[in-house]
């Protein structure tokens, strides 16, 4: 009978530890895990940037959550986090359009849900985001 209650007891430990772990597993994903998607490189393959999506768009409809990063070499010049609201739509290649110029980069983030964005990264660091 002790064996039977151990046994039933450490089953039960189990499952709860599995079902625990597959929850943070499901909330990592759709929450956090950041997930490259495009990458736009400077005419002149100094600069970087690139576009990343940051867990999945909220259920059911919702808006993605994405960043923008830009670098040179291993160093982050600039990060800008956004939000397009696209019908629950995935951020992709097609959300962004990108203008490299002398002293910046320019990106127009667009959704089907929303006014474009545009957002402006310079070389020095500074980011401005207009609607």
């Amino acid at each position: 009978m002790k064996i039977f209650l151990k046994f039933v007891l450490a089953a039960a430990v189990l499952l709860l530890c599995g079902i625990l772990i597959a929850n943070g597993i499901f909330l990592y994903t759709s929450e956090w895990k950041i997930s490259p998607v495009d990458t736009s490189i400077s005419p002149d393959d100094t600069y970087q940037l690139k576009l990343l999506a940051i867990g999945e768009p909220d259920w059911p409809f919702g808006a993605a959550s994405g960043r923008l990063t830009l670098s040179s070499g291993k160093n982050v010049i600039a990060k800008y986090d956004f939000r397009i609201h696209d019908d629950g739509a995935p951020i992709g290649p097609g959300s962004w359009q990108v203008a490299w110029q002398e002293e910046q980069v320019q990106v127009i983030l667009s959704g089907s849900e929303q006014a474009d964005e545009q957002v402006i990264l310079s070389f020095d660091g500074k980011v401005v985001s207009t609607y």
